[in-house]
């Protein structure tokens, strides 16, 4: 896992000059087994999911949370966490009570994103408690092996470096390879479309190297770091 580490941090300095930190995310998605809920009770399991998110960011943990407004919903939100391994962040989102009380299923993952993300929301809501959180939509890419995939390809960096160069991007990073899923990208506060057609354009994308997923996160301001 050590070795995996470096690889993804050297990779993703390679993609920008600014400085990159290892975060872990998870993705909150809804449990095919849910059943229908009470008013009453679903407003108890919301009430106590922002709590923990809530305690999370107080204690450092979680820098990055938001729901997902897609159609259909495959994701129900995101949690971006700060740990010693991706064991400790797995254990750490399976404390929501979304997943305890079997609403939601949990994957994590383990992603390099630049460094500072969370910072500047929570220097501005500390020094004004009372600041408008000012949520919005931000396009969000997942991106998969294509059907023309093969291991070492730089498709994923260089369709990050090119989206970045566009001034697209909030954040991007590589996603270390337990499974098929290569990288996150988190576009700035443009329509859905413009992420899709963008992304449309990426050769890495028309040459079915590269599979895109497309979702919608909502973030508060001041929570991505300035990209360079």
């Amino acid at each position: 896992m050590k070795k995996l580490v470096l690889v993804s941090l050297i990779t993703a300095i390679a993609w920008s000059q600014s400085p990159v930190a290892t975060y872990y995310v998870g993705f909150l998605r809804p449990n095919p087994a849910r059943t229908k809920l009470s008013k009453e009770e679903g407003e108890r399991i919301q009430t106590a999911h922002m709590a923990n998110i809530n305690k999370m960011a107080d204690e450092g943990r979680l820098v990055s949370a938001g729901p997902f407004g897609d159609t259909p919903v495959t994701i129900s939100g995101i949690f971006v966490m700060k740990a010693g391994s991706l064991e400790e962040a797995t254990r750490m989102a399976n404390q929501d009570p979304t997943v305890v009380e079997h609403r939601n299923t949990m994957d994590v993952h383990q992603w390099s994103g630049p460094a500072g993300i969370g910072d500047e929301y929570f220097r501005l809501h500390k020094a004004d408690p009372k600041m408008p959180e000012g949520m919005g939509p931000h396009p969000l890419l997942l991106f998969y092996p294509g059907p023309n995939w093969k291991a070492g390809t730089p498709a994923v960096s260089e369709s990050i470096t090119l989206l970045r160069k566009a001034g697209k991007l909030a954040a991007a990073g590589p996603v270390v390879e337990k499974d098929d899923l290569k990288a996150l990208l988190i576009f700035n506060r443009i329509p859905p479309a413009d992420a899709i057609a963008a992304t449309a354009e990426l050769p890495a994308v028309k040459a079915g190297i590269l599979t895109p997923e497309h979702h919608v996160f909502y973030s508060a301001t001041h929570v991505f770091p300035a990209q360079e």
